[in-house]
């Protein structure tokens, strides 16, 4: 019989605990989408409330992926319009770490599956992944858990940061 081990990688607390000195919740490991590598994915402690995304009407096309939460955030931090959530995300800082972003469509979903707790049953929260030039992906969990709105909406967001797997081991 193959066992595995409690934690993926020493010195990884449980998914749902705050991981000492990382700046956040820990949430669990993304799989590898894009080639790169997986990762640990840590939620921010703090959230914002009554945020926008950003412009109505107006594309942000490179800011469509939807596992590259930080190539998104990247993109709409620098370009010419404001983007609220984004921004926010960007300029969270916790345990010294200045590395989040406002999470992809995919992030946001496997964080909020693995930390339910985490995020309030009633408020939409935004993802960085637009789908169109009047709509944004994101999350209402009061069992409409998928979805787009409208930019100019004001909802909530949560920064994440990512530690390569092969970065902590």
């Amino acid at each position: 019989m193959i066992e595995f081990a409690r934690h993926p990688v020493a010195g990884t607390p449980r998914v749902g605990e705050y991981w000492e000195g990382q700046g956040g919740i820990y949430a669990g490991i993304m799989p590898d989408y894009t080639g790169t590598s997986p990762y640990h994915l840590v939620l921010s402690t703090d959230e914002a409330v009554d945020i926008k995304w950003g412009p109505y009407g107006i594309p942000d096309d490179d800011a469509r992926s939807k596992s590259d939460g930080q190539a998104n955030t990247n993109t709409l931090t620098h370009c010419r319009h404001r983007h609220p959530a984004a921004r926010w995300a960007a300029n969270y800082e916790k345990d010294g770490h200045a590395d989040f972003y406002l999470p992809a469509q995919c992030e946001l979903e496997m964080a909020a599956a693995s930390l339910p707790d985490q995020f309030s049953r009633s408020e939409w929260y935004w993802s960085s992944t637009e789908e169109t030039a009047d709509n944004a992906q994101g999350a209402n969990f009061n069992g409409y858990p998928l979805g787009t709105s409208f930019k100019s909406f004001a909802g909530r967001a949560r920064a994440v940061r990512k530690i390569f797997v092969s970065d902590s081991a």
